[in-house]
């Protein structure tokens, strides 16, 4: 039995990502030097009053969902405003006591607080970020680390493994075929690997629950450019600790995993960053 309530909230994930989230930059600054340097002084400062985002709780997924993305590189400062590393404000989030705040920052730099969450906010809030700072400290917990071995066969007999992986860049998505999330977001991901299709040193495997038998009719009528894995339920739980669908991983040239990626929106953007390096 898949994990309904677990889809159903990354296809709210899914849905809110498609959204375009505030940019630091457009709220601070303008062409005004006067209006600059007062904005400048925001920096480190709440883009938004705590109290103003914590109820109702469809204000609260709101303004989580468009401006949090625990899932990147940010900087961190405790209720004190101390800095803290990434791996100490996912671990305070996993209580469930408190909440992101964002910051001013500059540029794309991502910046939040730890705010400690009201006894009078929504329940729904604390469960939320209990659930998705555990499976992001998870996620960030194996970032730099080798990918967990696998040896994997595609439904066209295509051999992969950990070891002769190495030397591409890799993505993973996971998936299964009645995750309506995961299916409306295949056109996408075709469109970033017809832009890639020269690379020989990228490669787009997806992993999915379901077995062979299913994906190879699912695949007859559904248009998918990733190879597919079938059966890899366990691998995916077990190894990469997903917990909800859709959900992708990039592996670097090292084989080793670089990112927990959320959404097709930020698979290029990952892509484009390690080619970069």
């Amino acid at each position: 039995m898949k994990n309904i309530g677990v889809v159903f909230i990354y296809g709210i994930l899914l849905f809110a990502s498609c959204k375009q989230p505030i940019k630091q930059e457009e709220k601070i600054f303008n062409t005004d030097s006067v209006a600059t340097q007062k904005s400048t002084n925001l920096i480190g400062k709440p883009i938004f009053l705590a109290d103003s985002i914590i109820e109702p709780f469809s204000k609260f997924w709101k303004y989580y969902s468009e401006n949090i993305q625990l899932y990147k590189d940010f900087k961190a400062v405790d209720i004190n405003g101390k800095p803290i590393t990434r791996t100490v404000l996912l671990e305070k989030l996993t209580t469930g006591l408190y909440f992101p705040l964002a910051l001013y920052a500059n540029g794309d730099t991502l910046s939040y607080q730890l705010a400690v969450l009201p006894k009078k906010a929504d329940k729904n809030i604390s469960a939320y970020m209990q659930q998705f700072s555990k499976e992001q400290l998870a996620f960030c917990k194996l970032e730099g680390k080798p990918v967990p071995a696998f040896d994997f066969k595609d439904v066209n007999g295509i051999h992969y493994t950990s070891e002769n992986i190495k030397g591409k860049i890799v993505l993973f998505k996971c998936w299964f075929i009645s995750c309506l999330p995961c299916r409306q977001e295949m056109p996408a991901l075709n469109e970033i690997v017809k832009k890639y299709r020269d690379r020989k040193d990228i490669l787009f495997i997806s992993l999915a629950t379901d077995n062979k038998k299913e994906l190879q009719q699912f695949l007859s009528t559904t248009k998918f450019e990733y190879a597919t894995v079938s059966n890899q339920a366990k691998y995916m739980a077990n190894q990469l600790h997903v917990v909800g669908y859709p959900t992708h991983f990039i592996i670097n040239k090292k084989g080793e995993l670089v990112r927990m990626l959320p959404d097709v929106l930020s698979v290029e953007e990952a892509i484009e960053k390690e080619l970069a390096k």
